[in-house]
């Protein structure tokens, strides 16, 4: 299926999501703009609207997961990999829960999970972990 015609599922219209993909594919303004024959300063308009309807849809997501999980941690870009459990023990112990993962677990699971956001030890892209009641950690 052609990813533009599951735009009408999103919170994209299709002429938002291929110009998002475009521009995030390298094309310039006046690429896209020939291509679909209109002129740069919709395109730009286009894509202003996409990145703000892709905000809304994504703080969406955050407020759901906040009143889904005990604490959802948002482990920043620069993060050591290694300081991760720790990150999460310490949120766990000011909620009282005691996380069901040992140290070394937490790792691996964070290193198999998140492998595309990590570059050696370092965090590249936002690792957002949710802790559920029971001591659950999961990878949003």
């Amino acid at each position: 299926m052609n990813m533009f015609n599951m735009a009408d599922k999103t919170f994209l219209t299709k002429r938002q999501l291929e110009v998002f993909v475009r521009r995030e594919r390298g094309e310039t303004l006046a690429e896209i703009a020939r291509a679909l024959g209109t002129t740069r300063s919709n395109v730009c308009a286009i894509e202003r609207a996409a990145r703000k309807n892709i905000e809304r849809a994504y703080r969406t997501v955050r407020l759901v997961e906040s009143l889904l999980y005990e604490s959802v941690i948002i482990i920043s870009p620069g993060t050591d990999l290694y300081d991760i459990p720790g990150l999460i023990y310490r949120r766990a112990d000011e909620l009282g829960i005691k996380v069901r993962m040992s140290g070394p677990m937490l790792l691996r699971f964070i290193v198999e999970q998140c492998a595309e956001r990590l570059r050696n030890r370092e965090v590249l892209r936002e690792i957002s972990v949710a802790i559920d009641s029971d001591g659950n950690v999961s990878i949003l």
